[in-house]
């Protein structure tokens, strides 16, 4: 008996877009669908919803089931559909939903990457990037009002501006993943928001991080890192309770806070600077949107561990340092040991921070918005001053490919292929280069409060784990093992 192909249905459902009533499109993956969409230029893509929507008027609906009546079954019985809350009673609390079996979040299929990056052409500011499209794309995107194909440059480019953006990224987004070069500044919080969450399926229970907590963010002139790790943590906060509005998220107390952080322990065992930092954030969160102060005492922390720091010996340094045969590659790891930076100091470097006359360097707005000078050694600056001759960098000290900062990815190569070569086994990364540097200062005798300083430390404490990796002194202790005579 031959089985009938059943038609994949379509589910109608009423969402709001900018304060305007419109029908989202809900339907599994199906090929015919979706051509059919690509041939109907006016049901377009929201990025915010993860779907497609219509504007809505008296006869939407029926021309919608019109348009895909021979393809499709479409559903109409949950245009008005929400999601139930079903509360539960935690203590003498009513009404926190939370699904402990599923994901938080839920990421798309991978894609491939697109990266956008600022230049600018007879005094025009642009935005560009390159990128082969298969034929059904291309046409979308070549005929498209806002970006278009430069000759001469080889690229494709469009207009800087926040309403030119939303609409290249309405075209792009659907098929790729949108990265954004270190020199691209963004401060629409839309966009922002659009492009921190562009990675995960977004169904009718998934909530957006609200933008009054992004503003306040941008506003207090966080850290572009502190605004991404703070955005994720409470993204994941407010989407593992699926049963529940932002209107009864923003009503919990300090107890069902707790017991998230309970269950999110006992799952998946998180590290415990990963609570805390989650901790923070959602605190932060209640504080600028509950318009509340979360009680940090009533929140079960993790205790956290006191790791002592990875560090090279001077031996494995200078292994790693000759198997390093590119001067940029070399430079850009010596210099991270030889003034015990960080990557982000590194990458943000100008040729002008390197003081020659003063055999030091300037580190600007580091960790905590804080300047302050470190020292250079003779061979570090012989090796700095050949590298700019010959290279001869414009801005940054070390610039990528298109005159923008160097990425901290290739740095990590460089070091993971020079430690490689050189069979150095030690378990270290990049910042390991800086414990080293500090180390080594300790056990050649330098003060530890001058250490402190050029680490950039606030605190003398933060620096006092030095003394616990140092074996200078240990390794000169004599073994009561040594004393018997076997």
């Amino acid at each position: 008996m031959d089985s009938v192909k059943k038609k994949p249905v379509i589910f109608l459902n009423r969402v709001h877009i900018a304060g305007k009533k419109c029908l989202k499109l809900f339907f599994f993956p199906d090929k015919m669908v979706y051509s059919r969409i690509k041939n109907n230029s006016w049901i377009q893509y929201s990025i915010e919803l993860g779907a497609y929507c219509v504007p809505e008027k008296d006869n939407t609906c029926g021309i919608v089931m019109e348009l895909f009546e021979d393809i499709a079954r479409v559903d109409t019985n949950y245009l008005d559909w929400k999601p139930k809350v079903m509360p539960t009673i935690m203590g003498n609390n009513i009404g926190m939903d939370m699904y402990y079996d599923e994901p938080a979040l839920v990421k798309r299929e991978e894609r491939k990457k697109i990266t956008l990056f600022p230049f600018e052409n007879e005094g025009i500011k642009l935005v560009g990037f390159k990128q082969y499209f298969p034929k059904p794309i291309f046409y979308e995107v070549y005929n498209s009002e806002v970006i278009s194909w430069n000759k001469d440059t080889g690229m494709w480019q469009f207009k800087a501006g926040s309403s030119q953006f939303k609409k290249v990224l309405n075209i792009i987004m659907p098929h790729y993943c949108i990265r954004i070069n270190q020199e691209l500044t963004i401060s629409d919080l839309y966009i922002r928001r659009i492009l921190l969450e562009q990675s995960f399926q977004k169904d009718h229970r998934y909530k957006s991080c609200p933008i009054e907590f992004l503003k306040y963010m941008q506003l207090h002139n966080y850290s572009q890192s502190t605004f991404s790790t703070y955005h994720n943590m409470v993204l994941r906060f407010m989407n593992t309770f699926k049963g529940n509005n932002l209107y009864q998220i923003n009503n919990f107390n300090e107890e069902e806070i707790d017991t998230y952080y309970k269950v999110w322990m006992q799952k998946s065992a998180p590290s415990a600077s990963l609570i805390n930092q989650s901790i923070n954030a959602v605190k932060l969160y209640y504080k600028v949107v509950g318009k509340k102060t979360v009680k940090l005492e009533d929140i079960t922390r993790p205790m956290k561990g006191k790791n002592l720091p990875n560090v090279y010996s001077r031996e494995e340094i200078v292994k790693i340092m000759e198997q390093i045969k590119n001067m940029k590659h070399k430079t850009i790891i010596f210099l991270i040991y030889s003034a015990g930076l960080r990557v982000s100091e590194v990458l943000n470097m100008q040729v002008v921070d390197i003081l020659f006359d003063r055999k030091m360097v300037f580190v600007k707005q580091s960790k905590g918005r804080k300047d302050r000078y470190s020292i250079l050694a003779e061979s570090a600056l012989r090796m700095v001053k050949e590298y700019i001759k010959r290279d001869k960098p414009i801005k940054y000290l070390f610039e990528g490919q298109y005159g923008e900062r160097y990425s901290s990815a290739s740095i990590r190569k460089i070091l993971h292929k020079a430690k490689k070569e050189a069979g150095v086994t030690r378990p270290g990364s990049v910042h390991s280069l800086r414990h080293s540097f500090a180390t080594h200062l300790l056990e050649n005798g330098t003060d530890l409060r001058y250490i402190q300083e050029l680490l950039g430390h606030s605190s003398s404490k933060t620096t006092e784990i030095y003394t616990h990796v140092s074996t200078l002194n240990i390794s000169k202790i004599t073994s009561p093992g040594d004393l018997i005579n076997l």
